[in-house]
């Protein structure tokens, strides 16, 4: 291939990486600082749970609408509008004394939240080719799962250099870090090999090939893609998967911790757990399951979902019996390790789906299901624990959600699969 297309599809796959690994800093800010917010702003806890539903609702909602902009007006545009809009967001928080004022600027948050990875997935498929499409994908998850760490870091670590600092600053400061890597982006980041006056990369598998020329006829009608996805029947189950993993995400994030600290006295684990062991887990694990689901040596993504899935279900089980602190976080690693790479190989789909006419559009409806997930999480498990009276009921519910994910994968398991060496094209 080219050396300067090669040169030219690194250089924007890492400077988008770089940059998405501090967007999470403008979502969960609010999160953690809403107990110090809480006090100053004398918000009920009714309050505070609007406020942190509240991103994730509007971030569902606008997945599905900035897809299809990010295919429409441009990725890069939609990624820079959407970041700059965050950025001055989440300042405008620190000079509110209003609960509702910050809700309002919350929910907006997450619509322009949302344009950022779904316009990365429309930028990338412009470069990153069937075969190797899994390295590029797997790395931009990869600094999407430690943007987790980032987000516990950056703002831990200013409130620990200065104690007596007020929580607005940190709705300033750290933006100030994405707004420069946002700047970087821009500059260097390249949307298409045209514009570089390069050839685009051609397309050697024929379904691919029918694809993209009948969604090309689509975009030529200025017709949406949404009909055409949700005619493929198997499209659905993917959508399931997205929402089942988020659920599961957010589930071993936040409950998880919480059935530690109140069945077991909080001996077993800190608040490291869910802040820096389970998000590495899930950085490595998208990075190297991505990367393998993505080559042609085992071309069938289905069943690394139903086994990473039945890997999740496994551990789920025995996690109630472990007592020792180690073995403790080695099982959330590798439970966060099988999570998040089921999450990169959604990216890797929503590619093949809609070609370099649409992947942002496919993309925004696989990552709305997954954020409706993240807001049927918040639902789900305090209500099933409040009706069974036992935090157990976790863990019963995680494993009904990864049982769900292994019959998700075997129906979109390709059949009568062969591992063939890899080609590149």
């Amino acid at each position: 291939m080219d050396k300067k297309f090669s040169q030219c599809k690194w250089i924007s796959l890492l400077t988008f990486a770089l940059m998405y690994n501090l967007v999470y800093l403008g979502r969960f800010n609010v999160n953690n600082m809403l107990d110090i917010m809480s006090r100053d702003l004398d918000i009920t806890a009714v309050r505070e749970e609007m406020i942190a539903m509240s991103v994730f609702i509007s971030y569902a909602l606008g997945s599905f609408i900035n897809g299809y902009l990010a295919d429409r007006i441009g990725a890069k545009k939609v990624i820079i509008i959407g970041g700059v809009m965050s950025v001055f967001l989440n300042m405008a928080v620190a000079f509110q004394n209003n609960w509702a004022a910050v809700l309002m600027i919350w929910l907006a948050n997450g619509y322009f939240q949302s344009m950022i990875w779904v316009g990365g997935i429309a930028l990338l498929a412009n470069w990153w080719t069937q075969g190797e499409r899994g390295k590029g994908i797997g790395i931009a998850n990869f600094f999407s799962g430690m943007s987790h760490a980032t987000a516990y870091l950056i703002p831990a670590a200013l409130m620990a250099a200065w104690p007596d600092m007020d929580w607005r600053v940190n709705f300033i400061l750290p933006m100030l870090i994405l707004l420069a890597f946002l700047y970087l982006f821009g500059v260097a980041a390249v949307e298409k090999p045209e514009e570089r006056g390069l050839l685009d990369y051609e397309i050697k598998n024929h379904r691919h090939q029918a694809r993209e020329q009948a969604l090309l006829r689509i975009s030529n009608r200025k017709q949406g893609p949404w009909r055409y996805f949700f005619s493929q029947k198997k499209f659905w189950w993917w959508c399931g998967i997205a929402m089942l993993s988020s659920i599961c995400r957010y589930g071993l994030l936040n409950w998880i911790p919480l059935y530690y600290e109140e069945e077991r006295g909080g001996q077993i684990l800190s608040s490291t757990f869910s802040n820096l062991t389970l998000p590495i887990g899930m950085a490595f694990g998208t990075l190297i399951i991505t990367w393998i689901a993505g080559t042609k040596l085992f071309n069938n993504k289905g069943i690394i979902v139903t086994a990473m899935a039945a890997v999740c279900g496994t551990l789920v089980v025995i996690f109630p019996m472990i007592e020792d602190t180690r073995a403790v976080l080695v099982g959330i690693f590798f439970t966060g390790f099988a999570l998040y790479g089921i999450n990169g190989i959604l990216w890797l789909h929503a590619i093949d789906q809609g070609c370099r006419v649409f992947p942002g559009s496919a993309a925004g409806i696989l990552n709305g299901f997954a954020y409706l997930g993240a807001c049927a999480e918040g639902v789900l498990f305090p209500a099933v624990m409040g009706f069974f009276d036992d935090k157990m009921a976790v863990f019963v519910i995680m494993e009904g959600l990864c049982i769900g994910m292994v019959i998700c994968g075997m129906v979109v398991s390709k059949k009568n699969t062969v591992v063939i060496p890899e080609v590149r094209e």
